[in-house]
């Protein structure tokens, strides 16, 4: 079982004795156009100033954030990437117990083993719909029974939730979820909705995506929506992520991120970034594109199931005998490719392969190449 990310393209490279820049990584779901051009330009602008402390506030980036999602400054954290604010969600006092999505980013377990939180997985089902089409059912029934138990106890929970969920890319109905919210504000407990890959779903504006659970911070106060921008805007060596919710929790988070845990150069580029309009059009034109032509095309491939895809990432069952995630990982590896083993996802097997969504030529000899590998 794989106990990485995706992502690793540096021991890839060394292992395959290439340079990091042959290897065509299908692992990280990362924005295929790479980073905005306008956001470089500003974190190049601002390398005079790495030999000051960053703008302890991180006020311009705060301001920029609540122009682009339309939320109050106020509602609003940063941190170290995504993931530093997991942590620190973590951290929050009085919690002793949580769920967490299966399969779902392994971040939050680790986060609340680290903070000594008692951890139980929540499984999501692989189902069909009526037309065939394969889904994961999310088990908001469960949720709200473990919510209802829980009211009139001692014990207080956080329940995380991916929206969209990786690697099987669910979305949440947000009635249920304003159920399992308002069951859980009963019961004193906490609702953590990661949308890392939010951003991604949708062809509407960032701040008027449909599909994004933020503004439920105002109708509860008991709802944290994490959010990474290093997926979007293609700059996982940055480290930038946010957090909405209330103020008051917005407070008590900020007692557990480090002061200048967001450096100078992500301050920059993230601010640019956030105002690249044409990027963000551009992205969602590129992706829309891409979304379509991998879907139908891995679709067409006997020996593999294919779940329709909501962001940048798609992930496929194999259900050819003998043919493995491993299988398909060393056949790639001759093509310099490498794709994301799903074996470290609880509830999912060495059966299971995501794929991240890339540029056209990219995609086309990813699709050319698992088609050869997968010939019965």
């Amino acid at each position: 079982m794989s106990k990485i990310h995706g992502g690793n393209i540096f021991q890839f490279a060394h292992e395959q004795r290439i340079e990091p820049y042959e290897v065509i990584d299908f692992s990280a779901n990362i924005n295929p156009l790479g980073p905005s051009q306008r956001g470089l330009s500003s974190l190049e602008a601002q390398l005079r100033y790495i030999s000051h402390y960053p703008d302890a506030t991180n006020d311009d980036v705060l301001n920029a954030i609540a122009d682009t999602y339309g939320m109050n400054k106020h509602q609003i954290t940063v941190g170290n990437g995504a993931a530093e604010l997991l942590y620190a969600i973590c951290r929050l006092p009085g919690y002793t117990g949580a769920f967490v999505p299966a399969p779902g980013f392994s971040e939050y377990k680790e986060a609340l083993e680290a903070s000594r939180i008692a951890v139980r997985d929540i499984y999501y089902r692989p189902r069909e719909d009526d037309n065939g089409k394969p889904y994961f059912e999310v088990p908001y029934l469960a949720l709200e029974t473990f919510a209802a138990e829980l009211k009139g106890q001692d014990g207080r929970i956080i329940v995380f939730l991916g929206n969209p969920n990786n690697p099987d890319g669910t979305l949440l109905d947000k009635n249920h979820i304003r159920t399992v919210a308002s069951m859980l504000k009963d019961a004193n407990s906490l609702l953590v909705i990661d949308e890392s890959f939010i951003d991604f779903v949708g062809n509407d504006t960032l701040q008027d995506n449909e599909y994004s659970m933020r503004s439920l911070i105002n109708e509860f106060d008991n709802i944290i929506v994490v959010h990474s921008f290093t997926k979007f805007y293609a700059v996982p060596g940055l480290r930038i992520g946010a957090a909405f919710s209330n103020p008051q929790i917005i407070d008590q988070l900020n007692k557990f991120i480090p002061t200048w845990s967001v450096n100078t150069l992500a301050q920059a580029y993230t601010e640019s970034a956030l105002n690249d309009i044409e990027y963000v059009k551009r992205t969602k034109q590129v992706l829309c594109e891409e979304q379509h032509y991998m879907y139908n095309a891995l679709d067409a491939i006997a020996g593999i199931t294919v779940y329709p895809p909501s962001a940048n990432f798609i992930l496929f069952h194999i259900e050819q005998e003998g043919v493995t995630a491993d299988t398909i990982n060393e056949a790639l590896k001759k093509h310099n490719i490498i794709v994301r083993n799903c074996d470290s996802y609880m509830g999912l097997s060495n059966q299971w392969v995501r794929i991240a969504i890339k540029d056209h030529d990219n995609n086309v000899r990813l699709v050319d190449t698992l088609t050869e590998i997968l010939k019965v």
